[in-house]
């Protein structure tokens, strides 16, 4: 599956599939699975005549699968979703096909039991299901179809489990024995004595259930893939010692060792995101790690579950390791979208920004691909932001808003989604659903699809509604529960939080846009009045005699402390009247008086080149008291929100600022130079959330982005600060727009119309003045 496209368009049936689904007979197990994690082999075989010039095959399961056809991997998946929406995968087989003889389709499933940060299960009661099956069916030749039924093979794999993950990545060690499956095994020629396949019965309370495939309780009607299958590539580590092997950057794949070793020894792979000073693998305590058993022969042994690292260390039980690979999977960067300037520092952070998300995007966008791999709800709006405006390929830049649209019955959002998180709804953070409506909006920007902006409409509203009864007399909302984060930064946000508030009206501003296009004048009338009542109200957080947005008021008394975050929230939200910008701009600059403080670092650092861990005691124990002088200085923005704070200098009419300001990850080079650190203190150094100076080079600098919904027109309006010129080329829904700016003219190749200083010109070639 070397980045094969979906299978060309095909209308499988209407109604019920007709495979059906199966698994492997428990009772053939020997060894207990841990927290009931397990796999199974599956297997038939077929004869060909011919091979038709497409054969399209949907596939799913629950929980993974990887499908194998003739002994070469085909497909992989399903993507991560809730249960209740798990889309299935298609495929085209024609290509893996052999005419005129035997043709062998094997599969490995797993079931992983419990709860993971990327999966979620089903409920249990009542269902075969949950406790694991897998369901396939390709159309060869009319009515000729090949349907996973019980004229399939199927056994257990023994020793194919994990150990109980104990850290916050809630990941244990994996286990794979490679004596519970032959090298052979996916081969037509294999002679295997595996028992037949059992069938699953899917059903619930009040059916009598069935064994035909989807739809089956929990999942209804499912969808097909809403993803580009990943780019494949292995990656080779090098050996730095007899035990370490090291990648030239973060990595993220399966791991696979090529090694020989006595029968039953273990070979075991401990990854690490960082390197020590020896420049070898430096393991931590958020790092996992897989075990292979060996079958006494040299063989390739690849790990089921998808890991992210720069090195890692290998022991050996009386064995030799060969070679050492991560083959990485990721979601494909397509197109030629570039961007160039004069200053070499800011070519080299668009790269690393681009980069970093790549890492961070898999069947969903993640936090990251070392600690967790969850899907969490607000960090991907800058993923997602990246990929519209560096990567033609925007089919995840629509799914994850729409993966991550699973409302609780209240309205909020989970903090992360089709994982552990959204199954123990152990906490919200409140601000991240409010991240999240501008994603929405972002789409609806981009794309301008009325249907999909519609769908995600009524979710957005569930969530804006949520605050509403936290609000006081003066519209604000006071006290709201959760972990209101912001990002890690020192920003009080007790009582009423301004920065809170800012996000709010900032949501509430872009879904009565999104509702008035759709001509829901009704909602967009709500949303407005909310918002006016806000925009009142909020005027008590102005300190005149600091001319600033303070963070936070308790008990109507207005707290001192003040941070980036606040002012740019007020900009952004339409809350700051604009005769306050050229004040508000100048206290988000003024680097005199900005301060880096974070509450998980005692004491604070005076700037990111401070040696100083990343902590979270301060969420049981509540905020500390500041140390750093309230009365002048304004806490500065972790890389996360520095998105809105950029956002704020742009709707400011500065967005000449904002080159200057993406030189601040000059500093975050200095810790990792091929990916972005989570923090400017510490964290992992693989956090899709801190690249956005890759998108503000493309937005700001170029000044490309729509000026209608779809791209239908597009506005350039650049703005080089002081650099002496840019060129790069954004993608919009009809292409490439390419444009080339110095000092003394603009030059525009645009495939769409487009507006300039407020002149509109055709799509086409243009030379315009700077």
């Amino acid at each position: 599956m070397e980045g094969q496209p979906s299978a060309p368009s095909f209308d499988f049936p209407p109604g019920r599939w007709r495979a059906k689904w199966i698994w492997a007979d428990a009772s053939t197990k020997s060894g207990e699975p841990v927290d009931g994690r397990h796999a199974v082999a599956l297997r038939r075989v077929i004869e060909l005549a011919d091979v038709p010039t497409v054969v399209p095959a949907r596939v799913s399961a629950i929980s993974r699968y990887v499908l194998y056809v003739n002994g070469t991997e085909a497909a992989r998946g399903p993507v991560r979703a809730n249960p209740r929406r798990q889309p299935y995968d298609v495929v085209d087989l024609a290509p893996f096909l052999r005419q005129g003889g035997a043709n062998a389709i094997g599969v490995i499933a797993n079931l992983y039991g419990r709860p993971t940060p990327w999966w979620l299960p089903p409920p249990r009661f009542a269902n075969d299901l949950s406790e694991g099956a897998f369901v396939f069916e390709a159309s060869l030749h009319g009515d000729e179809w090949v349907v996973t039924d019980n004229t399939w093979h199927a056994t257990i794999l023994d020793g194919w489990t994990a150990t109980r993950g104990a850290d916050v990545a809630g990941r244990g060690r994996e286990l794979i024995d490679s004596r519970s499956l032959p090298a052979d095994w996916a081969a037509p020629g294999a002679e295997l004595s595996w028992p037949a396949a059992i069938v699953r019965r899917a059903m619930t309370t009040g059916e009598p259930g069935h064994h035909r495939g989807p739809p089956s309780y929990p999942g209804g009607p499912l969808g097909s893939r809403p993803l580009t299958w990943p780019d494949v590539v292995d990656v080779e580590l090098s050996s730095s010692s007899s035990d370490g092997y090291v990648a030239d950057r973060i990595v993220v794949g399966n791991i696979a060792v090529d090694a020989e070793a006595p029968a039953g020894s273990e070979i075991v792979v401990r990854v690490a995101e960082f390197l020590g000073p020896d420049g070898k693998p430096a393991p931590g305590e958020h790092d996992a790690s897989v075990s292979f058993t060996s079958d006494g022969s040299r063989r390739t042994l690849e790990s089921f579950d998808l890991y992210g690292l720069r090195g890692a260390f290998v022991d050996v039980e009386g064995g030799t390791v060969h070679r050492m690979s991560v083959r990485e999977r990721l979601h494909p960067v397509r197109g030629d979208a570039f961007f160039e300037c004069s200053d070499e520092r800011l070519n080299k952070i668009w790269a690393v920004g681009r980069r970093t998300v790549s890492i961070c995007s898999l069947d969903s966008y993640i936090d990251c691909p070392t600690r967790e791999q969850r899907a969490w709800t607000g960090d991907s709006v800058v993923h997602q932001m990246v990929d519209l405006t560096t990567n033609t390929d925007w089919t995840l830049a629509r799914w994850h808003p729409r993966l991550t649209a699973v409302p609780r019955s209240d309205g909020m959002l989970p903090m992360a989604v089709a994982g552990d998180i959204e199954h123990s709804d152990f906490a919200i953070i409140p601000d991240w659903p409010l991240h999240w409506v501008h994603s929405v909006w972002n789409l609806y920007r981009y794309c301008g699809d009325a249907d999909e902006t519609r769908s995600l409409l009524g979710v957005a509203e569930g969530v804006l509604r949520w605050f509403e009864p936290f609000c006081d007399d003066t519209g604000l909302p006071n006290d709201v529960f959760g972990w209101v984060i912001i990002d890690w930064s020192s920003v009080y946000t007790e009582g009423v939080s301004s920065v809170l508030c800012g996000l709010w009206a900032r949501s509430l501003l872009e879904f009565a846009e999104m509702a008035e296009w759709l001509g829901d004048a009704g909602r967009a009338q709500w949303a407005r009045s909310v918002h006016a009542r806000v925009t009142s109200g909020f005027e008590r957080l102005w300190d005149p005699d600091r001319n600033r947005y303070v963070d936070s008021m308790v008990a109507g008394v207005r707290r001192p402390m003040a941070s980036q975050h606040a002012q740019a929230a007020a900009i952004v939200g339409g809350l700051a009247p604009e005769d306050r910008w050229t004040r508000l701009v100048y206290v988000l600059t003024n680097d005199e008086d900005l301060v880096h403080a974070a509450f998980s670092v005692a004491d604070g650092p005076s700037s990111p080149n401070s040696e100083a861990p990343v902590g979270t005691t301060y969420l049981g124990v509540g905020h500390p008291d500041p140390w750093w002088d309230t009365d002048r200085q304004v806490v500065r923005a972790q890389p996360f929100f520095r998105y809105v704070v950029h956002d704020a200098l742009a709707a400011a009419g500065r967005s000449d600022l904002v080159a200057g300001q993406c030189l601040d990850w000059t500093i975050a080079l200095e810790r990792c130079d091929t990916s972005w650190t989570e923090t400017w203190y510490g964290g992992t150094i693989s956090h899709g959330w801190s690249s956005t100076p890759t998108r503000d080079l493309m937005v700001r600098v170029l000044g490309v982005e729509p000026a209608e919904p779809g791209f239908e027109v597009a506005s350039i309006d650049p703005a080089l600060g002081d650099l002496e010129w840019a060129k790069g080329a954004v993608p919009s829904t009809a292409g490439l727009i390419r444009v080339d700016v110095r000092r003394d003219g603009v030059d525009v190749d645009s495939p769409v119309p487009f507006v300039h200083r407020s002149r509109r010109y055709e799509a086409g070639s243009q030379k315009l003045e700077s």
